[in-house]
């Protein structure tokens, strides 16, 4: 057995690569396994669960580490009751040119602390405010989008979230130059995370990316004092006014850090939801007409807060949606200490790579797993209770994503300006392939068509 005589320098530690009395492979030089896992993610954990077990050696381009997957050892990680993983060097090399000091990038007390500035943000008292924003501009984007003509619906959705994000999180009321410059920042960074050769010379993908970063970081540290001085009820505005445990402001570095990394998060994660969602939806006209219905019996032609509720078929399509396609397809953490999972000792400061996907189609818990079955999710069924990390599309424990309620209704009101007013169609026989990186989506951008059911639209 390991022993280490403190826990303090773990952040000055290596990762650990003595791994050799864990089953597994390394692969190919330079590139290990990434490739298949890359491909298809499901498949390749399946396969490599039937040759290895739930937790077995791993070599993913220059990373060394176990994949693990399993709802007891997702359990283990994530509830942390020994604060022995950290999601801090976890994400270090993958994401911390990009995000160091974003949520998901601290640990422990840290983490709760800096937890503290978005708590405001996202309370439902003051998502209550977000509906009237975001009522109007799904219900103004898709008067503007093409009819009876095939749209890409990904790259639409896209551009209509950005916007999203410049009012409701960074508070601008108007779509400006600066609001596209913010854009075009955003999509640099996006492009620069997901780049493989991270050389930062003029030209490449990491450059712009970093440039992105630093134009981000000016605009949030421009708008700092006007939205602390102000009322507004957008993200930034919260995160401004909220106070330490000290009773001080958070630091402008901090807004600053906290406000990049959420744009990504949030961005990013509901553009792949819903482009699943319609996926799905455009494809079976019986089951778009039931979700149709359930919009139409509620008598209105915008989304109340205190509606939200009265749409669990909405609900559970979109419950069925995050446990098929999760928008985060992988968690990562570091060990700290020796610990043990599925039988195996695990040193100090391993990587432990945890694909969300095989725990939410794991035939243990999920009947038919691969099949889209949103009923599944109501009563008597309630799949997703067969065990308390078998669907965990938000993550789990301290971690769990603190906007998972903001993304449930941006979510549903989208699906409900959609359905309300058009009829969407995919075409004949669709079954595209899917992207899992950098983003979970269907690789051709989901072509659809939108036919108006009325004359206003």
């Amino acid at each position: 057995m390991m022993t280490i005589t403190s826990d303090l320098d773990y952040k000055t530690r290596p990762n650990n690569y003595e791994l050799n009395h864990i089953p597994g492979t390394k692969g190919p030089p330079l590139i290990g396994n990434a490739l298949p896992f890359i491909k298809d993610m499901l498949k390749d954990s399946r396969d490599r669960v039937e040759r290895f077990g739930k937790v077995s050696r791993i070599v993913i381009a220059d990373q060394t580490g176990l994949l693990v997957v399993g709802a007891d050892n997702f359990k283990t990680i994530m509830i942390d009751r020994d604060n022995n993983f950290s999601n801090e060097m976890a994400y270090a090399q993958q994401l911390g040119a990009f995000y160091r000091g974003g949520l998901l990038l601290l640990d422990f007390d840290e983490h709760r602390m800096q937890r503290r500035i978005m708590q405001q943000a996202f309370k439902f008292s003051t998502m209550k405010h977000y509906m009237e924003p975001l009522n109007e501009r799904f219900r103004d984007s898709l008067i503007n989008w093409p009819k009876d003509t095939e749209l890409k619906f990904y790259f639409e959705i896209k551009k209509v979230l950005l916007d999203i994000g410049s009012k409701i999180f960074l508070g601008e009321k108007e779509f400006t130059q600066e609001s596209e410059m913010v854009n075009q920042a955003f999509s640099d960074v996006s492009g620069g995370l997901g780049s493989v050769l991270r050389f930062n010379l003029i030209g490449t993908k990491f450059h712009r990316g970093l440039q992105g970063k630093s134009a981000l970081a000016d605009y949030v540290a421009r708008k700092i004092p006007h939205r602390r001085a102000g009322d507004g009820e957008d993200v930034l505005s919260h995160m401004c006014r909220e106070r330490t445990e000290k009773g001080e402001f958070f630091s402008d570095k901090e807004i600053i850090q906290h406000t990049t990394f959420l744009l990504f998060a949030a961005h990013d994660t509901t553009t792949s939801v819903l482009s699943h969602m319609v996926m799905y939806v455009g494809s079976r006209p019986e089951y778009q007409n039931r979700l149709r219905q359930e919009c139409l019996a509620l008598g209105t032609d915008e989304l109340s807060y205190d509606d939200l509720d009265k749409l669990p078929e909405f609900e559970h399509c979109f419950e069925e949606v995050l446990r098929l396609h999760p928008p985060v397809p992988m968690s990562m953490r570091r060990t700290i200490r020796e610990t043990i999972l599925g039988g195996h000792a695990i040193p100090p400061d391993t990587l432990l790579f945890m694909p969300t996907c095989y725990n939410q189609r794991d035939p243990e818990y999920w009947a038919d797993p691969d099949v889209f079955d949103p009923s599944r999710f109501s009563e008597p069924r309630n799949e997703q209770k067969n065990h308390s990390f078998c669907y965990h599309p938000f993550g789990g424990g301290a971690h769990k994503c603190i906007g998972m309620h903001f993304a449930l209704m941006l979510s549903k009101c989208f699906i409900f300006h959609l359905l309300r007013n058009f009829e969407v169609s995919t075409p004949p026989d669709y079954a595209p392939v899917l992207d899992w990186v950098p983003i979970p989506k269907p690789s051709d951008g989901v072509p659809i068509r939108l036919k108006a059911i009325n004359s206003s639209t």
